[in-house]
Formats: structure tokens, sequence, C-alpha cells
């Protein structure tokens, strides 16, 4: 019987991050010490896609790995109890002598959330029933009898209220020197016992969606308490954000000194080439539903749609989310309107031009000259319908010249269409139209607003997010 192979990772992957996860598993497999590394990135940049992938390519390595979602984890207020809860998650269900005596090492830091925990516990489906023990820090914390005499000795001149918080500073300072240390030790030794690596790798994802007091204090902790042999953290993050919220907490840096120097020892990115966001999008259009095509012709094809997006995705300056949610509005658009000749490729030229901004001298990044059929606007209509002299033979030959080769010049493909794409109207007496005013009189004036209109429809249906800061 054949051994089933595992998944590829990076079946999904669009933008070219295949290579960059075997370059950075070589550099985590070469690492025998405490390291933090940050994968930095903006926005909409495929982060989470690359640490869910890149944590499977790992493990798959024999790497022993910990996820944390930083936005998942902001509620429990104490990133020291997310990074042990998340500890305890990975030792498998089953053996629950390791989670038991994990748990119990934990205690030592009730004064620091161990309700948080014992539900982190709880919700990996472990079915003990843990008990909590205390309220205080001191009453777990060896020594504080020895505090109380000294403050004590001072006399008077002190508050009962600032014994108390001396006696937790110390309790607090105890869990970080001696008890968090031992529990770690012992989370390290379960987490590796039967592996052929000493090494956990610990990805942190969406701390740049945090609230901004956790987030620092995740990095704090990471660096103060988590700084032990064996562990490996590496931040999937957005360095420009978390750099302005530190400004903000603890004012304007030195020139040149950045706040995650003080945690990060190596820095690295993930880059997008704009062949590999072309090619993301150019996938993703390829999938467009499109029933009705606006013409028999390539140009109104789903295939042009596409070429045509992987164009304009790295011009437009767009980031692969927000190229997504571009993408979801002709979705909705060939959805919602499906029993309607669409022009697809019109669609995605036009939901890029209104995402996009424009260049610093300003003119638009997205322009005609990617589709030059949307050069047949309503000011076409009314220029090659104006009138002139009856009976003047010369200027109706040059005004059909020069239709004509505003057609062949911008859009050839729109001649030949079905007669109730272009809603001409009927003449009657058995007239017909020169060839030309179907395309440059009648078709021009709907053309182009008649599928903005059913964009703008489907905006106006969409819940639409701020920005990101």
């Amino acid at each position: 019987m054949n051994a089933t192979l595992p998944l590829d990772p990076w079946s999904e992957d669009l933008l070219g991050y295949t290579a960059i996860g075997e370059t950075f598993g070589n550099l985590i497999a070469s690492i025998d010490e405490a390291k933090v590394i940050s994968i930095e990135a903006g926005f909409g940049r495929g982060k989470t896609f690359f640490r869910k992938a890149w944590a499977e390519h790992l493990r798959q390595m024999g790497e022993i790995v910990v996820e944390i979602d930083a936005q998942q984890s902001d509620h429990s207020g104490d990133p020291v109890v997310s990074f042990v809860g998340a500890l305890i998650n990975v030792l498998p269900v089953e053996d629950k002598t390791a989670r038991q005596d994990a748990f119990e090492r934990g205690k030592k830091i009730a004064g620091l959330g161990a309700r948080t925990v014992a539900r982190m516990l709880a919700r990996s489906a472990a079915d003990e029933v843990i008990e909590y023990v205390t309220d205080t820090a001191a009453d777990q914390v060896e020594g504080i009898s020895a505090l109380e005499n000294v403050v004590e000795d001072v006399g008077n001149g002190m508050s009962k209220l600032a014994g108390d918080l001396i006696a937790a500073q110390l309790a607090s300072e105890q869990v970080r020197q001696k008890e968090l240390p031992e529990q770690l030790s012992a989370l390290h030794a379960a987490l590796t016992n039967d592996s052929d690596t000493k090494r956990i790798v610990i990805l942190i994802d969406e701390l740049d969606r945090c609230h901004p007091e956790y987030a620092i204090a995740l990095l704090e902790a990471m660096k103060l308490v988590f700084d032990h042999k064996g562990f490996v953290f590496c931040l999937m993050v957005n360095a420009d954000y978390l750099e302005n919220v530190a400004a903000k907490r603890f004012g304007s840096f030195v020139e040149g000194e950045r706040y995650l120097d003080k945690f990060v020892d190596i820095r690295l990115q993930l880059p997008q080439t704009d062949a590999a966001i072309a090619a993301a999008t150019k996938h993703l259009v390829a999938q467009l539903p499109l029933e009705i095509p606006y013409g028999v012709h390539q140009e109104f094809s789903v295939a042009r749609a596409a070429d045509l997006a992987g164009e304009l995705a790295p011009v437009s300056k767009l980031s692969m989310r927000q190229i997504k949610r571009v993408l979801l509005k002709v979705e909705l658009a060939l959805r919602c309107y499906r029993h309607e000749p669409l022009d697809c490729a019109l669609l995605v030229f036009l939901a890029f031009k209104d995402a996009s901004g424009r260049q610093p001298n300003g003119r638009e990044l997205i322009s005609e000259r990617f589709l030059s059929r949307v050069r047949l606007t309503p000011d076409v209509a009314q220029n090659f319908s104006e009138p002139f002299d009856i009976g003047d033979d010369h200027a109706e030959r040059r005004r059909g010249h020069q239709a004509n080769k505003f057609i062949d010049d911008n859009c050839q493909e729109l001649r030949g269409l079905l007669e109730d794409r272009y809603k001409s109207p009927p003449l009657g007496n058995g007239r017909t139209y020169f060839k030309w005013v179907p395309v440059c009189v009648h078709l021009a004036e709907h053309y182009v607003p008649g599928h903005q209109a059913i964009l703008d429809a489907v905006h106006r249906l969409e819940v639409t997010e701020p920005p990101a800061a």
C-alpha cells in the first residue's frame, strides 16, 4: 500500500512565495540559539497566507511550530498568558499527563492571568477540570512574608497600598525570574521530547492589527520573558505601522533608530514583484463567471479580461487585498446582472480605474491606453451627431471617414454586434443607418455609462470598511 503523500502547503501560492518559504525554512533549520525574526510586508501583501503555508512547510521539515494570531489573543490582556497558553495547546490532547503537568506549573503565574490559561486549555479540548487556586500573586510566590517584614520596618510613613504595590512587584519579578523560566523549560522539554529538533518556532501574525498597548506589551514580553535557548520567534508584521504606533507611544526616536530593532535580530521581507502580482491577479480573473459576453469577439472573453487585469494590477499600486476587493466588485456585477450582456474586460478596467489613484503629475494611473474602446463615450456620440447642412455631401463623407477611422483605431471589435447591443431607434420606410452610426452614435451613448452604472449599483450594496491605518 502506498503511503499518503503530504499535501503541498504552497498549492495555492499565487505570489511566488514558495521559493521564499523554502529559503526561510533553511534559515530556521540553521538556528540553535534564541532568535527573533521579523518577516515584513505591508497590509494586504499576503502575510497571513505565507504564515499558514510556511507553518505547514516547517512542520513537514520536522520543526515544532506554534502559531499565534495576536489579534485573537488581544482580549486576554496578557501576552505572557497568550504565549504559555499557545505552548500548552500544542501538547497532544491525548497526553493528559503532560498537559496537566504544564498547567500545574502554570499555577505559579496565577496572579498574571491563570484564569485565561485555563480557558485556553479548555478551548483546546482538554477535559480536565482545572480549579483556580487564588486571586493574588502573593499567595503563590515564596518569600512574600520576608517582604512584609521589610514593609513593617519602614514604619507608619508607608501606606498599606504602597506596601501592596511593592509586594505585587516582587511577586511579578519572582514569577518572571524563577517561575516562568522553570515552566518554559518544562514546556520546552515536553514539546521536544519525541522530536529530532530541540527548537520551537513561534509564528506571530496580525500583531499590527492589535490594540497598540497590547502589541507593545507582546513585543516586550517576547524579548524580556521568552529570550531562552530553543525558542525562535517569527513576527509577520507591517513594520511601518508598528513604528508609527511606537512613535505615538514613546515619542520620536533618534534618526535612523527603529523601535523594532530593540527586539528583532534578523529582519526579512516578503518581496512582491510586478510579475507575481500580475500572475496572481490574472489567475483570479480567469475564474470570473461571465454568462453572456457582450460579443463573440475574443476581446469580450474572460481570458481577455484576465490578461488586462494582469497588466493593470502592477500599475494600479494596489495591494493584493485591495485587488481582491476590486475583483469582488466585478464578480458581484457579473453575478447580479447575469442575464445582461456584459463586457468583462470593460468592467475590470473601470473597477481598477475607480480604485486607483493618480501619478505625482496628476495623471491617472489607469489610462485608456490599456483598453482603447473605453474612448467610445457619450462625448463621441455628441461629436458625430452634430448637425450639418443637408445636401453637403463633402461634410457627410468627411464625417463618415472620421467615424470609421475612430472605430478602426479604437474599437473594431464593436462592429458586427447583435442589433440589440446598439439600441438603435428604427428608421422606417426601409431606410438604414451608415455602418458607423450604430457604433459612434447609438452605442457610444450607453456603452461605458451602462457598465459604470452596474459597478456603482453593486458598490452601493457592498459593506465597505475604512482603510487599514
